[in-house]
């Protein structure tokens, strides 16, 4: 054979080499890439857990790729007041994490994180009713160069979670602020130690329990953390009396000096009362 031909003929066998090379390592690096994400994302539990957790920093701030949208809020509970946000749908990066985490939906619930320890838990269903909610992070009515004017900045930031149309008296949608993480979690696994699996007329005092109380306050642990837990190491009913119980979740400010909780104006005392027996309950357990 010519010469010049084998030569020819070894230069591409070394360029195929290289480009075959150089493509396996693209792949190792997308792998190891896809991989390193992912581990940010859910850094509590494997994929396809029981549970998932959600970096918002990580998910929302270091993506690039996170297309923002102008919100337009009819009703701001906290401002009470219609609003003006700019934000990333949550259904989007939720929908994207179930898929990604072969997550199970089925009567499942999300646990919001703030900074401040707010704890608020909504069913997941809630997300695909005809409100639709934003992880807001700039107020548009405000002509400053931060993204929250001073006065809030620090409790709002990174994220507050908004939604474009519930009514005024609707308290079913949380609005938490200074929000940094999600948790998804099969109900059943997250009111497992809390549950009254045993006696069925504490069910109702559980749900009124877990709609209006378990956002700030835990019981044996699950729950919030700005108010105090209910259950350990003592029962709070142990050394309240159930009126007194109930007169201070109605005006906190008659028993403390600048009490940071709000009157429970939304419950009847029958409902309150329903709310202590379940928590009576609790005790030794």
């Amino acid at each position: 054979m010519h010469p010049i031909k084998n030569s020819l003929k070894a230069v591409t066998i070394r360029v195929s080499l290289l480009v075959m090379l150089s493509t396996i390592s693209s792949c190792n690096q997308q792998k190891e890439n896809s991989t390193q994400i992912k581990n940010n994302l859910y850094p509590d539990t494997a994929l396809g857990g029981s549970e998932v957790y959600i970096d918002l920093k990580k998910l929302l701030i270091e993506d690039d790729n996170r297309v923002a949208t102008d919100v337009m809020v009819n009703y701001d509970p906290f401002f009470k007041t219609s609003k003006k946000y700019r934000g990333y749908y949550i259904n989007s990066t939720i929908d994207s994490v179930i898929k990604s985490a072969h997550f199970d939906t089925a009567g499942a619930i999300i646990i919001f994180e703030c900074i401040d320890g707010y704890k608020p838990v909504m069913d997941l269903s809630k997300l695909y009713q005809h409100a639709k909610g934003y992880f807001a992070f700039k107020d548009l009515e405000k002509s400053v160069e931060r993204n929250w004017p001073d006065s809030i900045n620090k409790k709002f930031a990174p994220f507050y979670l908004v939604w474009d149309d519930v009514k005024k008296d609707d308290n079913s949608f949380v609005w938490p602020y200074g929000l940094i993480a999600m948790k998804l979690v099969p109900g059943k696994v997250k009111y497992k130690s809390i549950y009254p699996y045993q006696d069925t007329t504490l069910v109702k005092g559980f749900n009124l329990f877990k709609e209006n109380c378990l956002k700030c306050h835990s019981i044996n642990k699950i729950g919030g953390t700005m108010g105090p837990e209910f259950n350990i190491p003592k029962n709070i009913t142990e050394y309240w009396r159930e009126e007194d119980i109930i007169s201070f979740a109605k005006n906190p400010s008659a028993y403390r000096y600048n009490s940071s909780m709000p009157p429970v104006t939304n419950l009847s005392d029958a409902e309150l009362k329903e709310i202590v027996k379940y928590i009576q309950s609790m005790t030794n357990q």
